[in-house]
């Protein structure tokens, strides 16, 4: 009876209590709790793009400026240009102007005395050199000039400065000079050589000319400095029966370059 009075009890309470309304949030499932959206709805952010795999591996250097190649090309291709227009007006300028070597030649050489003993010479050359300009436009200077007389075999017998000189356009000029030796060691054998020729009437000697010259023209154009070798070979000087003297004459002779520098 008990019991029964305690349940009916019970029963009372409750239903007399007034009806209270819970107000809370909704249960977050495991998908929109992990940060995702809630089924249903749209993507708050944007997608981002695609990636590749290698991605996270790429290492990122330091970035080259194209300024540099670009900057060398052009200077290159600057100094091509410049080279190409040089090139070509000292072309034009060299195909108009036209330079040509000077001409040499021997016009007369005498020797008084020629005599030799054992190994000696002595002897004295007075020789006469022509040198003519056959330019038309051009003037040639002859900053150095050396002279040398060598006997058949090449041996340097005597050699000696020349005063330096100008020549005009299309002027042949006259170069007179003197070269000697007094007891001159030859050697036996071109000794024996020398006196052998002189007893069959001649004697047959070689004149070299070393020149430095440049050529030039009245206003601006001139070129460097420039060697000249030029050999006279096998003058030969004939005994002149008729003169007491015993001098020797030669005909004259024609040179040519064996080495010219230009």
């Amino acid at each position: 009876m008990n019991t029964m009075a305690s349940a009916a009890a019970v029963a009372a309470t409750t239903t007399g209590a007034p009806d209270k309304m819970v107000i809370g949030y909704p249960a977050l499932s495991n998908h929109v709790a992990a940060g995702y959206p809630a089924p249903g709805t749209a993507y708050p952010y944007a997608v981002p793009p695609p990636s590749s795999y290698p991605q996270a591996y790429r290492t990122v250097g330091p970035r080259h400026s194209r300024s540099q190649p670009s900057f060398l090309c052009r200077l290159i291709a600057a100094a091509t240009v410049l080279f190409a227009i040089l090139g070509l007006l000292f072309l034009i300028t060299w195909l108009v102007l036209k330079p040509r070597l000077p001409v040499f030649r021997v016009d007369s050489v005498s020797a008084s005395p020629l005599n030799t003993t054992r190994s000696q010479l002595t002897a004295a050359w007075n020789i006469t050199l022509v040198v003519r300009n056959p330019n038309t436009k051009l003037s040639i200077y002859y900053d150095r000039v050396q002279a040398s007389v060598f006997y058949k075999d090449g041996s340097l017998i005597s050699t000696m400065p020349l005063p330096p000189f100008f020549q005009p356009k299309r002027n042949e000029t006259r170069v007179r000079f003197q070269l000697g030796v007094v007891g001159q060691y030859v050697g036996e054998y071109v000794a024996t050589e020398i006196s052998d020729e002189r007893a069959g009437g001649s004697v047959g000697f070689g004149v070299r000319v070393l020149a430095w010259m440049r050529f030039r023209t009245r206003s601006w154009w001139r070129t460097s400095q420039c060697l000249l070798r030029v050999y006279c070979d096998r003058i030969q000087i004939g005994v002149d029966p008729s003169k007491a003297s015993r001098s020797l004459t030669s005909q004259p002779g024609s040179c040519e370059y064996v080495d010219r520098r230009i």
